[in-house]
């Protein structure tokens, strides 16, 4: 009896061995994925970011020709997928969201509806919803001014997608600071000598004034000097599309 008892102890053994280096090995390679630490073509993102954001080929150091590698592309803000084209310039999949905002909300920038909804990401983001979760899901956007730093800081769901440089209230006409929201929005206005001004965000009615976020074309002191009559000019190249994805009742701290 004990010799039987013998014979079955050791193949056990060997057994649970087999069965211990096999469940390490899988937990190994699902927590080392050699393309998140590998970069094949060494243009400076690995093999991860290559396929799975920026969608670029890891095979070639220079995805769209331009002369530059892809890394230093991503790192200076251009797309590597576009020559001359800035992150935020691209739509690759023409989904109406930028590449640089997609790949912030971890969207596919070749999908046009990441969460297959029915939506385009564009869109889902516009209408205030997560394009990632095929749920409806509202996301929130904030726009924060700072008027020692000339900078305008927009967010969607606490992400950091924009830093803009601006033009605030000069000393005689203040830009004022607390906590607002967008009211209204409007495409064009006219601002004393300054007709059709793009992209406006009405964000407070203080003592029979209006006061707004809106593109200014009249001057380039952007980040450097405050010439506006109370309002927060900013570039029209960035306006657009923070007044395309804010909403009425977006909050605005200035401070």
């Amino acid at each position: 009896m004990r010799r039987i008892e013998e014979d079955y102890k050791y193949p056990i053994i060997i057994f649970i061995f087999v069965i211990i280096i096999t469940a390490f090995i899988a937990s190994f390679s699902l927590a080392y994925n050699p393309d998140k630490y590998q970069d094949t073509d060494g243009d400076g993102l690995t093999d991860y970011e290559e396929k799975a954001i920026y969608q670029t080929y890891w095979y070639d150091k220079d995805t769209d020709k331009d002369g530059y590698d892809d890394g230093v592309e991503v790192a200076n803000g251009y797309s590597p997928k576009h020559p001359k084209l800035k992150m935020h310039e691209a739509d690759t999949d023409n989904d109406g969201l930028n590449d640089k905002w997609e790949i912030l909300l971890g969207a596919n920038l070749m999908v046009r509806d990441t969460d297959g909804d029915g939506y385009l990401d564009g869109t889902e983001v516009y209408h205030g919803y997560s394009p990632t979760d095929p749920q409806p899901v509202k996301i929130s956007k904030k726009i924060e001014i700072n008027l020692a730093e000339f900078k305008l800081d927009f967010y969607i769901d606490n992400i950091l997608m924009d830093t803009f440089p601006i033009s605030a209230g000069k000393k005689n006409t203040p830009t004022p600071t607390g906590e607002f929201i967008i009211t209204a929005k409007y495409p064009l206005k006219h601002y004393n000598y300054y007709p059709n001004a793009k992209w406006n965000l009405q964000f407070a009615s203080l003592n029979g004034l209006n006061y707004y976020i809106h593109g200014a074309y009249w001057h380039d002191k952007f980040g450097e000097e405050n010439l506006s009559g109370g309002c927060v000019n900013v570039k029209y190249e960035d306006m657009e599309r923070l007044y395309i994805f804010s909403s009425v009742d977006t909050p605005v701290i200035i401070q």
